[in-house]
């Protein structure tokens, strides 16, 4: 990956948000949309999946203050340390704001025959646009950095 496709997370583009997340072992990734509360799932869309393992896709007219997380599907063996659960909700490694703090539930361990849905539990991340920085005046003069 190199350029725009190597950020991860969710980015604010014109007309809307790129969603991408990274899985070396998914077979499937869904992103799930929420409500302003983060209290109602609104969508689950499935996500394209890139050679690299990146999942990734566009949603017109989302933007900053969106509340989502993911939901992915794999191989569940957990003597394997695979631990698959599409009923888990998944917040976002790349996340840069979420809408509250993480509470234990002894039901987020729950495995994954017991089908309980998580995503009451669990805080929801929130699409937050980055600011457009001007670059500064450098640092060091040519020569001035003695390491």
């Amino acid at each position: 990956m190199t350029g725009a496709d190597a950020m991860l997370g969710a980015r604010v583009e014109v007309g809307g948000v790129r969603f991408s997340v990274w899985s070396g072992a998914a077979d499937r990734v869904w992103l799930c949309l929420f409500d302003e509360t983060g209290g109602q799932e609104t969508a689950r869309l499935a996500m394209q999946r890139r050679a690299d393992g990146v999942f990734s896709l566009f949603v017109a007219g989302a933007g900053a203050g969106t509340r989502y997380g993911y939901r992915a599907d794999g191989p569940y063996d957990p003597g394997a340390g695979m631990w698959f659960d599409p009923a888990k909700l998944l917040i976002d490694p790349y996340a840069l704001e979420i809408d509250r703090p993480y509470a234990y539930d002894a039901r987020l361990a729950a495995p994954r025959d017991a089908g309980i849905d998580t995503a009451q539990m669990m805080p929801k991340a929130v699409v937050a646009a980055l600011p457009e920085l001007a670059p500064g005046p450098a640092v060091f003069e040519p020569g001035g950095l003695i390491y």
